[in-house]
């Protein structure tokens, strides 16, 4: 039964609106992302089954980087919802790709200009925030964002299944495939991934396009719970539309993968090498349910304070998710650098001086995935973000 009613307080006297609150979920997920992202940078040895597929497939390696492109498009959709700050967003991408190139040289160890790297993680991660903060400025809604996944999806099958169908036999290799003749020819081979011969490489024009898709369907279901939220819903609300737009994603999964065998005979396969579109929305279909669970957990008016003091670490890492992603990795990379006269990296030193229980790897990964805890929640509490 309501109670009495209360009058209205003059306009004048009415109190601001208070802001909304996070969707609290997201930077929880971004977290647990981020304890497995940086635990893997730990790895002294990555075991073979573990590391990235050689080519075709997808092992636990192939899939850290993509969650995070998902939950930063889901988080860019949270950000750009209401308007899109075309000078700061220019600002920021050039310091991403201006770092990234730093980073290309720290980890490769080399500074000679003739060969170095201009195609990274950081300078993908640029280019899709260039992407979908454009996209901001056309669509700022689910729907929106749900055909311009389609669009892009379309767009980098149809890439990759055209060159397909010039290869032998119409299979994509790693001699044939449109990275390895977009790349080198934009960039200059000698400045394309250097890992591994050039054009099979997770990164430049061809792999940021896919990664563009995995971003895209994230925006569209950041929309999707903004639009609940702003209907007055609660989180069971959102269950439903983010379940089909789940089931949507893994449709269009298949579709993609299934429409070139048909038309063109071409096999485009779920692959992080070529970032193709049946591997990004597969992925993307993963982390909206696992948003979802979170969102349905943590979202709640009845969501106990005890667990959301529990997940406060976790809330700290994902509000600096950038920062701790690709900073794990540049120190990680100074560690296996330096090498003592036994030859063993300092990460091998510090492991043994820490082991638990005779076992390096353990108290090594807990140290390293503490301090960059620790260092997040110091940030989260004094309110200091690295923001994309």
């Amino acid at each position: 039964m309501s109670g009495p009613v209360q009058q209205s307080a003059p306009a004048a006297q009415r109190p601001a609106a208070e802001p909304r609150k996070r969707i609290a979920s997201l930077d929880v997920v971004r977290g647990l992302m981020l304890c497995v992202s940086v635990s893997v940078n730990s790895l002294l040895l990555t075991p073979a089954w573990f590391d990235h597929a050689e080519w075709t497939g997808v092992n636990g390696l192939d899939l850290v980087f993509p969650v995070f492109v998902v939950l930063t498009g889901c988080g860019l959709g949270f950000a750009m919802h209401r308007r899109t700050d075309v000078r700061g967003l220019a600002r920021r991408v050039l310091v991403l790709v201006a770092v990234g190139l730093l980073y290309n040289a720290v980890v490769t160890a080399t500074w000679e200009w003739s060969t170095w790297r201009f195609t990274g993680v950081l300078q993908l991660y640029a280019g899709v925030v260039v992407v979908v903060a454009l996209g901001h400025l056309l669509t700022r809604t689910a729907r929106g964002w749900s055909l311009v996944t389609v669009l892009l999806a379309a767009a980098h099958t149809a890439v990759v299944a055209a060159y397909g169908a010039t290869c032998p036999g119409g299979e994509l290799t790693r001699g044939c495939n449109p990275s390895g003749a977009v790349d080198p020819a934009v960039f200059g081979a000698a400045h394309t991934y250097w890992e591994g011969a050039a054009g099979h490489d997770p990164e430049g024009l061809v792999a940021i396009l896919g990664a563009c898709v995995s971003a895209a369907a994230g925006a569209c279901i950041g929309h999707l719970l903004l639009a609940v939220r702003a209907r007055g819903g609660g989180p069971r609300r959102a269950a439903r539309p983010v379940l089909a737009a789940a089931a949507a994603f893994t449709a269009l999964a298949w579709l993609t993968a299934t429409v070139p065998g048909l038309v063109a005979g071409v096999d485009v396969p779920a692959m992080k090498r070529l970032w193709t579109a049946p591997f990004a929305l597969t992925v993307t279909a993963a982390v909206a349910v696992a948003l979802l669970a979170g969102h349905l957990l943590l979202d709640s008016a009845r969501t106990p304070a005890a667990l959301r003091r529990a997940v406060w670490p976790l809330e700290a890492l994902g509000r600096n998710s950038l920062l701790v992603y690709f900073g794990s990795h540049v120190v990680m990379a100074l560690l296996v650098h330096d090498v003592d006269a036994e030859g063993r990296t300092l990460a091998q030193r510090i492991a043994g001086a820490v082991a638990v229980g005779g076992n390096e790897q353990v108290g090594f990964t807990v140290l390293v995935l503490v301090a960059w805890t620790v260092l997040a929640a110091v940030l989260h509490h004094r309110r200091i973000y690295l923001r994309p």
